[in-house]
């Protein structure tokens, strides 16, 4: 993560999920001017000293040594999105 979160893989695994997230809750698909990764880097960048960031889908805690804990906020979506992925790769979730 770092200070800043415009670019990478990191970022592009955060856009996904938020992407997925939205699918299956029915809301549109955000633009990658307006997606996650952006409203992340903006407040880690505006609010120096504040270590979470909150949206309607995710908690975020992040750390100065550049990682982060994500909490979903909608574990109805995350069930669902766990059951596609145990469809395709039955042996990667734990039963």
């Amino acid at each position: 993560w770092g200070l800043h979160l415009i670019t990478g893989q990191q970022a592009d695994r955060l856009a996904d999920l938020e992407r997925m997230l939205h699918l299956f809750s029915g809301k549109p698909i955000p633009d990658n001017r307006e997606n996650i990764t952006i409203h992340l880097d903006d407040h880690i960048r505006s609010l120096q000293g504040k270590e979470c960031y909150e949206d309607e889908m995710f908690i975020i805690k992040y750390f100065k040594k550049g990682s982060a804990h994500i909490t979903f906020r909608k574990p109805e979506l995350v069930d669902r999105l766990n059951d596609i992925i145990a469809k395709h790769y039955p042996d990667m979730l734990a039963v």
